[in-house]
């Protein structure tokens, strides 16, 4: 009578899946959530065919014959996670716990646990975008304690010093800077403070060359209120060129100086001189231009890693939630908690897209551009550049769109409040603002425009401002009055650069204590015929027809999610981690009608030559390119569309890659 009350009474728990089963594994009841969850009916699980063996995946088998095995020796199992199939074939994770209720009969509690699994996987696909983006970037990355000891530091470091990362801990990475200047790092490091931007420059032995090379530190400081103390997150920035450009044009302009002074050479020995130093002032000239562009995108660095380190830690505290939440019972609050892990992952996927396109070497040609809208996007990397004592306000009150180069105007843009930040020290407020203007005769005169309406671009600060005399020289080339190692007098020359190459103009407003405003005066692109229609739909997943597709990624995690995603869809897939064992997979299977790759694959085989090399074997085949960086993104889009391939970016959703490889399987010709 006992045994049966309780058999009812778990049966009518509806929440949670519940199934009874004898010491052969054969199910003999199952509560309505079980049966909604794998599916089947209840005509069927009566029918006596259901078992915890016909629901196990073959991977699983094992691992459930051991928890079968516990449960008959000690009459209850450890809980324990695995995958179980649905009658259509879908998987679905779950945690199971057993307990014998007799000799012939013993019931399992199942919580469904898919949506954590997701975003674990998805939590580690973001760890492993930041983990490349890091080894991506050109610079060491290190992370150390608030008095320097190192914790932490990318490859870049063992690549450039030889030290391994096990020396470089703790004070070991001062091993490879130069004696006279250990002191002067330590110093800095005791000197900055909580809220600051750590900053100092050292000469740090270069492995490869057998020479000592200049190079900038920057870091900011990152709380880790739990554990009460102060890190560090920074990297270490290559200025050995631009020291020694500096230091040549120094040393020319003072030979020029004494040439002058003394009049005790020839007029043809000047002039030879004169040309030759032309010639090498243009040359510091274009690697001082390159510095300088370099020095912009590292100032993110600080607040992209903040940003990163903020979206890991909203992921982390939903996944706990979830954890928590399913242990206490409450599964349907999980999918909340889902979703805020979800959104955190998009959002880091943009910041990565973001951080890409100011990295990017490659010129952009100019096209239309909504300066508004560039602000907008750009807005919450400038407030992580200038930091948390300056206000960051926008007034965007122009639509209109620009010709020009995007990049260029992100560069200008991101240069005017780096210079915005300096001259606020203290803190302040920084205003970004568009509006369109009407410059009469007289005005467009002064700035060597045509009358008429332009798209004005406002940076003001409320900062030390400038006096007549420095204002006056503002945009020359290597005028700065920063100190030396904090400027290297480019940034407003490559803002006046950009809006003289854009058919525009620069102006500078400013006076002591009284802040500064630069304005650029941007020319309308033209009218363009607006497009009329029905908003674009979000791509919807679409089936398979029978296909079968070769899938080659390098990275295990994608390469079984999308594997996952693809078979989940209804095709027939196969998989190789790189060209070798592609190749390999063709000979076994003889014919496929998809090849989806990876454009940057491990070995000798890239992804284009993979797609050459399979195609000379099966001209039919269709080609779908994955990539989540490419840095010469222009010519290779040219390159596939050349040879018929279609390029999708990572990261994507179920639905951009359903479409994307049905558009592909769909077309006509290759």
């Amino acid at each position: 009578m006992e045994e049966s009350r309780a058999l009812r009474q778990a049966l009518e728990i509806e929440e949670v899946p519940v199934i009874y089963f004898d010491m052969s594994g054969r199910f003999v009841d199952a509560n309505g959530a079980f049966l909604r969850q794998s599916q089947y009916s209840r005509a069927e699980l009566e029918d006596g065919e259901l078992s915890w063996q016909r629901l196990t995946p073959p991977e699983w088998v094992e691992p459930s014959e051991r928890a079968f095995a516990e449960l008959k020796r000690r009459g209850a199992t450890t809980p324990y996670q695995k995958e179980y199939i649905r009658k259509d074939g879908t998987r679905w994770w779950a945690l199971f716990a057993a307990k014998r209720l007799s000799e012939h009969l013993a019931f399992e509690f199942i919580i469904d646990i898919t949506a954590r699994k997701r975003a674990e996987e998805a939590l580690a696909q973001s760890e492993q975008r930041l983990r490349s983006l890091i080894d991506a970037l050109p610079s060491p990355v290190w992370r150390a304690n608030a008095a320097g000891h190192w914790r932490w530091a990318s490859c870049q470091w063992t690549e450039l010093t030889g030290q391994t990362c096990e020396d470089c801990v703790g004070l070991g990475w001062l091993d490879s800077l130069r004696d006279e200047d250990r002191r002067a790092v330590l110093a800095a490091w005791q000197q900055a403070g909580r809220n600051e931007v750590l900053q100092f420059e050292c000469r740090v032995r270069d492995a490869r060359a057998q020479e000592y090379r200049w190079m900038q530190a920057k870091a900011v400081p990152m709380a880790d209120e739990e554990a009460g103390r102060i890190e560090w997150v920074g990297t270490f920035t290559d200025v050995e060129e631009q020291c020694r450009a500096r230091q040549a044009l120094a040393q020319s302009h003072a030979e020029l100086e004494a040439l002058v002074e003394t009049r005790t050479h020839a007029l043809q020995q000047t002039v030879d001189r004169l040309n030759r130093e032309t010639r090498e002032r243009k040359q510091a000239e274009a690697q001082l231009l390159q510095s300088e562009k370099l020095r912009a995108v590292g100032q993110l660095t600080g607040g992209i890693a903040h940003d990163f380190n903020n979206l890991l830690a909203g992921i982390n505290a939903s996944l706990e939630l979830m954890q928590l939440r399913l242990n206490q019972g409450k599964a349907e609050e999980a999918d909340r908690y889902c979703s805020l892990a979800l959104s955190s992952v998009n959002r880091a996927a943009a910041l990565t897209k973001r951080l890409l396109t100011f990295s990017r070497q490659q010129p952009l040609e100019p096209k239309r551009v909504e300066p508004s809208q560039i602000i907008a996007e750009l807005e919450e990397l400038v407030r992580r550049t200038v930091g948390p004592k300056i206000r960051v306000e926008t007034r965007l009150k122009a639509a209109d769109a620009v010709h020009c180069e995007p990049s260029q105007l992100e560069n200008a843009l991101l240069n005017l409040a780096i210079n915005a930040r300096d001259a606020m020290p203290s803190g302040g407020c920084l205003t970004l603002a568009t509006d369109v203007c009407e410059l009469p005769a007289e005005q467009a005169t002064e700035l060597l425009l045509d009358p008429g309406r332009y798209l004005c671009i406002e940076v003001t600060d409320s900062g030390v401002g400038m006096s007549e005399e420095v204002r006056a020289r503002a945009f020359d080339p290597f005028f700065t009055t920063k100190s030396i190692g904090e400027g290297t007098g480019l940034g407003l020359s490559m803002v006046y650069g950009f809006t003289q190459q854009s058919g525009g103009q620069a102006q500078i407003n400013s006076a002591p204590d009284r802040g500064t405003t630069v304005r650029l005066f941007l020319p309308f692109a033209a009218a363009e015929t607006l497009k009329t229609g029905p908003a674009e739909a979000q791509p919807s997943a679409q089936r398979a027809q029978g296909e079968r597709i070769l899938l080659v990624e390098d990275e295990a995690v994608i390469r079984e999610v999308v594997s996952e995603q693809l078979a989940d869809l209804g095709y027939r897939v196969s998989t190789a981690f790189d060209g070798q064992s592609a190749l390999q997979e063709v000979e076994r299977l003889g014919e496929f009608d998809l090849l989806i790759s990876d454009i940057g694959l491990p070995g000798a085989w890239s992804g284009n030559r993979l797609a050459e090399e399979i195609r000379t074997r099966m001209p039919a085949v269709k080609v779908l390119f994955m990539t989540g960086f490419a840095p010469n993104e222009s010519a290779l889009i040219e390159a596939s569309q050349a040879g018929g391939a279609k390029l999708l970016k990572k990261p994507f959703t179920l639905g951009q890659l359903s479409g994307c490889v049905r558009q592909t399987l769909d077309q006509t010709g290759r």
